[in-house]
């Protein structure tokens, strides 16, 4: 009796200290960090469709979704956007990366697509 009476002293006294021991760690001052996080890249967007305006400035691009409203957009040309100016032309098949400002969307790069359907051989 006198034996199982010490193994629960000593199981009492190990299982004060591991809690006095937690709490000890617990009180400890977490410190938020100083610096804010990082701000993400802006994501590259993806519009693909029909030109239906071409100017030197602006590209309007629209698309017919089965199902859905049709859908038009105007892109910003600047100095940096990558294309083939000779085969950019009216009712030309599209994708356009491009990326969303405060001025507007402006047009990463404008690549042609081939036609929907191949012609005909006559």
């Amino acid at each position: 009796m006198c034996a199982s009476f010490l193994a629960r002293r000593k199981f009492g006294v190990v299982l004060l200290a591991l809690l006095a021991s937690g709490g000890v760690f617990s009180q400890e001052q977490v410190t938020p960090p100083t610096t804010p996080p990082p701000q993400p890249a802006p994501r590259h967007l993806f519009f693909a469709g029909t030109i239906t305006e071409l100017d030197e400035q602006h590209v309007t691009v629209s698309r017919n979704v089965a199902g859905r409203a049709p859908e038009e957009r105007k892109f910003l040309i600047n100095a940096s956007t990558k294309m083939n100016k000779s085969a950019l032309k009216m009712k030309a098949r599209v994708t356009v990366r491009y990326q969303h400002l405060p001025e507007g969307d402006v047009a990463l790069e404008i690549q042609i697509r081939p036609p929907a359907h191949p012609p005909k051989p006559a």
